[in-house]
């Protein structure tokens, strides 16, 4: 009997190109902010290919997923720990509903849904989906569709930044809110039924196996960026 691991070698491999680059960001993001580095460039489009692939890669991976439970307990105690950490660190930049907290919350809601979603048609789901992101992309900045359509006032004033209606004074170091990133994770969802891929003998690729291992590697990089730079610059 072959006993050798099989793994979506694909998936692992854009998982864990995606959290190089995270690294990456994140690293050029604390020389910036913390030790006085100025690149004179907006990375905004780069974080944004950076938070849309794992969320895409996410709601396809959804597919490959059992426990939901199990996953929904981690990826909450994990998004507690993040929230306590950088608030600790840097009280102005704490996170307080970044993109683990987004996983969370997308783990339970496909909980709930999970046997209504699978029901629909792939193709209208990735349809509506996309169509719904597109539009509410910027809803959490007071505007739908373009910026073409601005929401009341009061939409945000209980300031559920969680749903992604912030009031003007909340502020998160890292911010994904339930709409409009939950119709990305579907969108990943739904591409899993057009967009095939095979499962194959585990690949020992470095790029490989740092994605077999992105949760971890994504909770403790900025601990280790951290560390890293301080020894660096005490020596400055």
């Amino acid at each position: 009997m072959d006993t050798t691991k099989k793994r979506y070698n694909a998936i692992d491999f854009l998982r864990g190109f995606t959290i190089i680059n995270m690294i990456i960001f994140h690293g050029l993001f604390d020389l910036e902010n913390f030790y006085g580095f100025n690149f004179n460039h907006d990375f905004y489009y780069y974080q944004q290919y950076i938070c849309t692939s794992f969320i895409l890669i996410s709601g396809y991976s959804t597919h490959f997923s059992h426990n939901f439970k199990k996953k929904f307990l981690i990826l909450t105690g994990l998004s507690l720990l993040i929230t306590v950490g950088s608030y600790i660190f840097s009280r102005d930049d704490a996170i307080y509903f970044g993109i683990i907290h987004f996983f969370a919350a997308a783990t339970l809601i496909h909980m709930l849904l999970k046997n209504f979603i699978k029901k629909i048609n792939p193709q209208f789901g990735l349809i509506v989906n996309t169509i719904l992101f597109i539009t509410l992309k910027n809803i959490y900045y007071g505007s739908i569709f373009f910026n073409r359509f601005h929401l009341p006032k009061s939409f945000y004033d209980l300031n559920l930044f969680f749903l992604g209606f912030p009031d003007k004074n909340f502020s998160s170091g890292d911010y994904f809110p339930i709409i409009p990133w939950i119709f990305l994770f579907y969108m990943g969802y739904f591409l899993f039924y057009i967009i095939k891929v095979a499962k194959k003998e585990a690949s020992h690729n470095f790029i490989n196996v740092m994605g077999r291992h992105s949760l971890l590697i994504y909770f403790l990089h900025q601990i280790i960026l951290i560390g890293i730079f301080s020894v660096i610059f005490s020596f400055s």
